[in-house]
């Protein structure tokens, strides 16, 4: 069970990542405020920004989110079973991907690392919550969101409660929740194409039915996981998942050196269908890189980097059998 729960949650961020570099090839060519209001694109140009606006764009991240939460807590119990120290440990984790995000904002403003360290250190006193309490202080979260700006993203309390819960543990059991939780990606992408037609409310119209959207994601992919369709590409999803943290970082490294001026200076040259084609492309050589790597490494250089802070071990990375 703990297997088949962990290889799909692996998979499930492998996919989250396909998504996050789409949604972010539009800031790499356009700058995070070109985004806002990219003109003069031709009508298949105009169609792909809709695309990633309304099916992807803010629908990922909330799903990296959960992940992390649900990530946050299993790295808390295999501590406990090893009967270390968690407080000082998942401190550690905290500082460390503090000092990666510092170090990959200066190649690119998006990084999400910096934020994700600091949301770990205010984590700390829902560790012991259970997921009934998670769950509530996620939704209060929720609607304060709405009108402030929140430290600790409600998101995160939602994977830690649904990592007690044991969520995807047996997946064949859980069909019916995903079933019903897939119905929610018709009502996402409503709530996002209104955000487009209401002015007012159209920021929070936007965040709400983008994480609508997310959790509607994760149903679908846990529903559709065991076809055989599926499973064909999973272990290719699978092998990016467990090495997110380099390839969201040279996501970064690649896309600034094509997009910079420091680099191809490509920006705002290539269209933003055409980015999408890139984005396939690369997160192609990524899935082929990572299959490779997994062979032979049990976690990427900078999983690597960052477990051995975390455990406060110098041991050098074991390859797999």
């Amino acid at each position: 069970m703990i297997t088949n729960r962990v290889i799909f949650i692996d998979a499930l961020r492998g996919f989250s990542l396909l998504g996050i570099l789409l949604a972010n090839l539009l800031s790499f060519q356009y700058g995070i405020a070109g985004t806002i209001d990219i003109k003069d694109l031709s009508a298949l140009d105009s169609g792909a920004l809709y695309f990633v606006n309304i099916f992807i764009g803010g629908s990922f991240m909330p799903i990296f989110g959960i992940l992390f939460g649900y990530s946050f807590i299993k790295l808390v119990e295999s501590i406990r079973r090893k009967k270390g120290k968690s407080l000082w440990s998942i401190l550690r984790r905290g500082t460390g991907l503090i000092a990666l995000g510092l170090l990959h904002s200066l190649l690119w403003e998006g990084d999400f690392l910096l934020s994700y360290g600091i949301m770990t250190l205010f984590l700390l006193p829902f560790i012991n919550c259970k997921p009934k309490t998670l769950f509530i202080w996620a939704g209060i979260f929720l609607l304060y969101a709405q009108f402030q700006a929140m430290i600790v993203h409600p998101l995160l309390l939602i994977g830690m409660g649904l990592a007690k819960k044991q969520a995807f543990a047996n997946m064949e059991s859980e069909k019916k929740w995903y079933l019903i939780g897939a119905l929610l990606i018709p009502i996402g992408l409503a709530v996002k194409s209104f955000s487009f037609i209401e002015g007012t409310f159209s920021g929070m119209l936007m965040a709400a039915g983008s994480e609508i959207l997310a959790v509607g994601y994760i149903c679908l992919a846990a529903l559709l996981y065991k076809t055989r369709p599926v499973q064909m590409l999973a272990p290719a999803f699978e092998s990016v998942g467990k090495l997110s943290l380099t390839n969201y970082l040279m996501q970064t490294i690649i896309c600034t050196a094509v997009f910079y001026e420091y680099g191809l200076g490509l920006s705002g040259k290539l269209g933003i269908f055409d980015g999408i084609l890139f984005g396939i492309v690369l997160y192609s050589l990524q899935c082929m890189f990572s299959l490779a790597y997994a062979k032979k490494f049990k976690q990427g250089p900078f999983e690597s980097l960052l477990r051995m802070w975390t455990n406060w071990s110098w041991h050098r990375q074991s390859k797999t059998k």
